[in-house]
């Protein structure tokens, strides 16, 4: 499952970071967020249209593009 699959309110725990195609430097910086490997993330908020998700990691609040999210891969 993807982090942009996830529902509103729902937590999950981080698998994997994206795959081959993403780069390093993508990797590297969404890590410093907070999107490790075990690191639990929660839905908060979903814009209309797919265009943006709002999560909670590690006590902070956080935006991505939908399309970022799609390359965060959780269990939940």
């Amino acid at each position: 499952m993807v982090l942009s699959e996830l529902g509103l309110g729902q937590s999950c725990s981080v698998v994997r970071l994206g795959d081959q195609s993403m780069s390093l430097s993508l990797k590297r910086r969404l890590m410093a967020l907070g999107f490790t490997k075990g690191s639990e993330v929660r839905m908060v908020r979903s814009a209309p249209l797919g265009g943006a998700v709002q999560l909670k990691v590690r006590g902070a609040s956080l935006c991505l593009n939908n399309r970022l999210a799609a390359q965060i891969h959780v269990e939940v």
